[in-house]
């Protein structure tokens, strides 16, 4: 049996559904809309080719064997090589996620990019096994790439269905934690920094991202020292230590990296890519000045405990003596960079790419004023402590008020640490999206690279008292 159209209007009439007067040899309804009209011959097709017996025919197959419905609705290219489609979106997505990584963090992946032995884009880019991927890391990816494009694009829907994938993501890397044989790789740390990257992204408040960063301090702590001394390991400790130092301020506690063990560990690192033909000076003045910035949420902690109590002189002279020897480690560092920026770049060309090393010419600027900005931020606030420990020394020895500090170097405007009150009962550090704007014109919704300043600043730019 065969289908044949009942009406004798022409096709494009048919198509369109309106009447058509049939006139000979163009129909009114073309010649009045500038179209070619196709004529009144029928176009004949076997029944079984129809829309209505296709659906027929799908259904009673469905009922008889499922199976080879499902065969049916697959391509023939699926049917050669299974979840080909799939294969081909996680690769797509992988490269959009490379592109969200060198937007959202140009100079941190600049930075360091060439001075590990692999890098967050050779790590996504590897081929890998589906038996061997968690679907944590998978998701994540998804989810970053997804809303990379929703907000880029201002679709609505995409961002949305990162959510969605966000939401899975998490729920693997629970699942995954839960083991303790997969809870320490490097996959589910991996997966947790991502993560954290979308709450940059599309957090419900300015420091949502600061949900996860207890979680990747203590995943790191269980991983132990050894596992980052190289490799991806050594990665993923840069990637996220700037934000681990924001968190450690905002909650009121000590970060494990400045503790004396973690303050080794780094120094070394620090030492052994100084004879590394990779190295950096730039690079390497801005790590070391990190191991003084990390110690800063245990000093502020210990300050704290101490300016309450009455006694506890001779702890109180000793932790001072700490902050004024990281302080001046911190001036010193930050003499050195200014130094070098003013004058290596007038020297010889030699000079200048033995102090920048593999850093692209183009991101030194940043990366300096990035972490010269952590640099002044983190002496200010040493500063302050100290101001409050000798004002506290003094009052309780002498019985006389507070005095005002003398000229120290740091940050003389803003300043975000005066508002630390040696009589009250807590100190609340956060992070305000706002004062970052005011202060140093960077805003989440403005500027695409704001989370790579914060990192480049050691996790001190938009910290405040």
């Amino acid at each position: 049996m065969v289908g044949v159209p009942r009406s004798n209007a022409c096709r494009t009439c048919l198509r369109r559904r309106v009447k058509c007067d049939e006139t000979h040899p163009a129909c009114r309804q073309c010649t009045k809309r500038n179209l070619t009209c196709p004529g009144y011959s029928k176009r004949w097709k076997f029944y079984n080719e129809t829309t209505h017996s296709i659906q027929k025919s799908r259904t009673a197959t469905a009922r008889a064997n499922p199976q080879a419905l499902a065969l049916l609705a697959t391509s023939i290219d699926e049917q050669v090589e299974p979840n080909l489609a799939a294969a081909a979106l996680d690769l797509q997505q992988t490269e959009v996620f490379c592109t969200f990584l060198l937007t959202s963090f140009p100079a941190q992946f600049a930075s360091c990019g060439k001075r590990v032995e692999v890098n967050w884009i050779d790590y996504a880019r590897r081929p890998l096994l589906p038996t061997t991927v968690p679907q944590a890391l998978v998701w994540a990816y998804r989810a970053l790439a997804t809303v990379f494009i929703g907000r880029k694009y201002g679709d609505l829907n995409k961002v949305t269905c990162s959510r969605h994938m966000y939401s899975r993501a998490l729920n693997y890397l629970a699942g995954v934690i839960r083991d303790s044989r997969f809870a320490g790789s490097e996959e589910a740390l991996a997966s947790g920094i991502l993560l954290t990257m979308y709450e940059m992204v599309d957090g419900i408040t300015g420091a949502s991202w600061l949900t996860h960063t207890r979680g990747l301090a203590t995943m790191i702590q269980v991983r132990g020292m050894e596992v980052h001394r190289s490799g991806f390991g050594l990665t993923l400790l840069k990637s996220c230590r700037s934000f681990l130092v924001a968190d450690a301020l905002i909650r009121g506690e000590g970060c494990f990296l400045g503790e004396p063990v973690w303050r080794a560990f780094l120094q070394e690192l620090a030492d052994v890519e100084s004879r590394s033909p990779k190295r950096s000076e730039l690079g390497l003045i801005v790590d070391r000045a990190f191991i003084e910035i990390a110690s800063c949420p245990g000093w502020l902690v210990e300050t704290h405990g101490l300016i309450r109590q009455a006694g506890n002189v001779a702890a109180k002279t000793e932790l001072m003596v700490k902050i004024m020897d990281g302080r001046d480690r911190l001036c010193q560092l930050q003499s050195q960079l200014q130094f070098a920026l003013v004058h290596q770049r007038q020297g010889s060309m030699h000079a200048w790419q033995r102090f920048v090393g593999p850093i692209p010419w183009d991101f030194v600027d940043p990366f300096a004023q990035s972490s010269l900005y952590g640099m002044r931020l983190g002496i200010s606030l040493l500063n302050q402590l100290l101001v409050l420990l000798s004002t506290d020394l003094q009052r309780r020895q002498y019985g006389i008020g507070s005095w005002s500090d003398i000229e120290t170097p740091g940050l003389q405007s803003p300043n975000p640490w005066t508002p630390l009150d040696p009589h009250a009962s807590e100190w609340q550090v956060r992070f305000d999206p706002d004062y970052l704007r005011d202060s140093y014109q960077i805003h989440p919704s403005g500027n695409e690279d704001w989370m790579d300043r914060i990192a480049m600043s050691m996790g001190m730019l938009g910290i405040r008292a």
